[in-house]
């Protein structure tokens, strides 16, 4: 599936396990032999730490599983795994076959396919926006449903970002003409999610 000259493989750092790169938007990359984590650059791979096992829940993704939403073709890459006060989500990176990137995130059954998008206008601090208030992302205007915090459990696979074990995360939750928004914030800055939600009978797995 997918563009075959996009991928590559590399040697883990730690045990010398072969490690397939399957998307260009590609950032991290967790080996499934020994658990080390590395950054992969233009020259190879720079290793950082070991992340945390995660305990398998009742899910039909897994990482190396193939599927279709809404009849479009993707790959299941990898998948970061969060804690929060009502319990834990997991977000699994996805490619599509044409290239392309996504994040589906799985919480109790729920399904939002996400894109990352660029901030283009300042946003309020985090403990500025209240629930059920607006927030002006242009060109969106979100009326908030859910404020958090969550925390970096532990990760798997391929992933276009690289988030740190333990890292804890600000969230704001959101909807604007029927699509949903979604702010987090780190100590590194605030990303943008814009999503789309799915029925359970939308994703049809491998």
């Amino acid at each position: 599936m997918g563009d075959p000259v996009e991928a590559r493989t590399l040697s883990c750092p730690s045990c010398a396990g072969p490690l397939t790169i399957a998307s260009r938007f590609t950032s991290l990359v967790v080996c499934p032999y020994c658990g080390q984590t590395s950054v992969v650059r233009d020259t190879g791979l720079d290793p950082t730490a070991k992340t945390a096992k995660l305990t398998d829940y009742a899910s039909r993704l897994r990482v190396g599983r193939n599927g279709t939403i809404r009849d479009r073709a993707f790959s299941v890459l990898g998948r970061v795994r969060y804690r929060y006060e009502d319990g834990v989500w997991d977000e699994w990176f996805l490619r599509f076959d044409d290239g392309q990137p996504a994040w589906l995130s799985e919480d109790e059954g729920e399904y939002v396919l996400y894109s990352k998008r660029r901030l283009t206008s300042p946003v309020p601090p985090w403990e500025q926006i209240r629930v059920g208030g607006t927030v002006e992302i242009t060109p969106h205007r979100m009326f908030v449903t859910e404020k958090g915090v969550g925390s970096v459990l532990g990760a798997e696979g391929e992933l276009s970002m690289t988030p740190s074990l333990g890292t804890t995360l600000r969230y704001v939750d959101g909807t604007a003409a029927g699509r949903i928004l979604v702010l987090v914030y780190t100590d590194t800055g605030i990303t943008f999610g814009l999503g789309d939600p799915y029925d359970f009978h939308d994703i049809v797995v491998a």
